[in-house]
Formats: C-alpha cells, sequence, structure tokens
C-alpha cells in the first residue's frame, strides 16, 4: 500500500474510499467517452474496473493529492485557455500570410513531483499552437507555432495553477521568463 501525505491527514491510494473515488471517476469518463450508450455497460465496468486497478498498480510514491474544488476552478479556466488559444491558430491557418514563426522554447519546470510535470506537458500538448516535445525532471521543451506568443508567461501560469491542484504553492515567476 502506498502511503502519502497531505497537508492534514496521511492518504492512503488503496483505501476504500480512494477505490470508490476512482471507480466513479473513471466510469463517468467512460460514459462521457462512449456517448453514455448503456448497451455496452459490461464492457465499460470491466474498463472503469481495469483502470482503477492499472492506476492504483501506477500509482507512485511521489503521487499527491488532488484537491477536488481547484480541480473545479482549473477546468473553466484551461477550456477558456484551450479555447483562445483555438481561436489564434484558426486566424493563423486562414490569414492568406500563413503568419507562423514556429520554435522550440526550453521552459524550466519548478513542479518538484512527476505527477505535475507529465500533468502540465499533457496540458502544454493540448492548447492548439504548442506540443510537448520532450519532458525532462528540469525542463520541459516546447514547440510553438510563433516564438512572439507569450508562451513562457502562459505555461509558468498554467504551472502555477498546476501545482494549486495539488496543495503547493508555485514558486514566484523570475524576472526573465515574463513574457
Amino acid at each position: 500500500m502506498i502511503v502519502m501525505h497531505s497537508e492534514s491527514r496521511p492518504y492512503r491510494s488503496c483505501c476504500p474510499a480512494a477505490i470508490v473515488w476512482r471507480f466513479v471517476l473513471f466510469g463517468v469518463l467512460w460514459l462521457f467517452l462512449s456517448g453514455a450508450d448503456i448497451r455496452g455497460w459490461p464492457f465499460g465496468v470491466a474498463a472503469t474496473l481495469a483502470a482503477v486497478w492499472l492506476h492504483l498498480r501506477l500509482a507512485g510514491a511521489d503521487q499527491r493529492r488532488l484537491r477536488p474544488l481547484a480541480v473545479v476552478r482549473f477546468i473553466p479556466y484551461f477550456v477558456g485557455l484551450s479555447i483562445l488559444s483555438g481561436i489564434d491558430v484558426m486566424k493563423r491557418v486562414l490569414h492568406p500570410a500563413l503568419p507562423i514563426d514556429p520554435a522550440l522554447i526550453d521552459f524550466p519546470l519548478h513542479i518538484d513531483h512527476e505527477g505535475g510535470r507529465v500533468l502540465l506537458a499533457d496540458c502544454v500538448s493540448l492548447l492548439p499552437g504548442t506540443i510537448s516535445a520532450r519532458l525532462d525532471p528540469e525542463v520541459l521543451l516546447i514547440h510553438t507555432l510563433d516564438k512572439g506568443l507569450p508562451v513562457l508567461s502562459t505555461v509558468r501560469d498554467l504551472e502555477r495553477r498546476i501545482e494549486e491542484l495539488y496543495h503547493r504553492a508555485a514558486r514566484p515567476e523570475p524576472a526573465e521568463e515574463r513574457r
């Protein structure tokens, strides 16, 4: 059993509440992805159980507990950021001159645990116009459509919000990274 500690109490990833919470979360995700087609529920239950088992099996020792209210606040922020990024990409693609100036940008990471770094890399890849090219423990390499965009400040804000998901205060942004 993996034992983690939040700021208030120990957290056991294999306790019944953790298993139920994961089952509900993965079950709702399956319903969403399947279009809520109940005819496939036997497969959905099996897939959900497999996802719970796999998640518990792969959970690392530095896994941190997410704050549910922070997740609720994060979702609209991320969706809004995705929409704005999508509009920017759409304008660039539809513009006759195709105004892009691609670049690879090294982004020094402040997140000190693997789960947060992976979530950040995944979120960056889900934003239109950027993709995570390589994730190292200290640096995330980001490919962007336009090096003139405020990629560093946007990803630093995203990193800070991800840290808030895990009960951690993000470190202040260094002056040289502001764009």
